[in-house]
């Protein structure tokens, strides 16, 4: 390759990087200024895609660093090598701190927790409801006037009904404190992998390239 087309292309590849850090800087903006400040969850609203966008600009970066080390091989430090730099140790400092948020954004549904709680709340005062006697009798005996058992059950058919009508209810209480908890855990293990992983790995890929656009 002659040294125009090696001109040619570092100056490519350095337009090409900077319009991928243009495009990032862009996207945040509009993650920042759609952004609810005063919700109690902002943290993962901007975390999020904080980390899902911060690929673009390390790849912009780099296209640029590749375009600067082609267009001037001898020169350690350009103008642009330095940008490259600082913009990297800023976004590898945006990393570290977006760790600490993912985790602790693990609570910032609080309608979800809420929920959680007052199904093992109700959980439980149902079960206390299946064990006292007197309550279990007592259903027996509205379920007899509602009509919902025969005109001539005995006192054992209605606390049997009684007790299999509150035995069914736990156990749909149960299915669905099931189902929400479980989605919480995918939920936290999602955030684990896609937010805090990552975003780790990221802020170690920035330091390295900040480190490499100075050497």
């Amino acid at each position: 390759m002659t040294g125009t087309e090696t001109g040619r292309l570092a100056s490519l590849l350095r337009w090409l990087g900077l319009t991928m850090v243009l495009v990032l800087v862009l996207q945040m903006a509009a993650v920042l200024v759609g952004s609810d400040w005063s919700a109690e969850a902002t943290s993962p609203q901007i975390t999020g895609p904080l980390v899902a966008l911060a690929p673009l600009g390390f790849i912009g970066l780099l296209t640029c660093l590749i375009g600067s080390r082609l267009e001037n091989p001898q020169q350690q430090v350009t103008p642009l090598r330095a940008v490259v730099c600082v913009l990297s140790a800023l976004l590898a400092i945006g990393m570290l701190v977006a760790v600490p948020m993912s985790l602790s954004s693990g609570a910032g549904d609080l309608s979800q927790a809420q929920n959680i709680e007052q199904g093992r709340a109700a959980m439980k005062e149902a079960r206390a409801f299946r064990d006292n006697p007197e309550q279990v009798a007592s259903l027996g005996e509205q379920l007899a006037q509602a009509g919902q058992l025969a005109a001539d059950a005995s006192k054992d058919d209605k606390q049997r009904a009684a007790e299999t009508m509150i035995d069914e209810q736990i156990s749909q209480m149960a299915t669905q404190l099931k189902r929400v908890e479980s989605q919480k855990n995918r939920e936290s293990r999602q955030r684990l992998i896609g937010g805090t992983a990552t975003a780790v790995v990221l802020a170690i890929a920035f330091v390295l390239l900040a480190l490499t656009a100075v050497i």
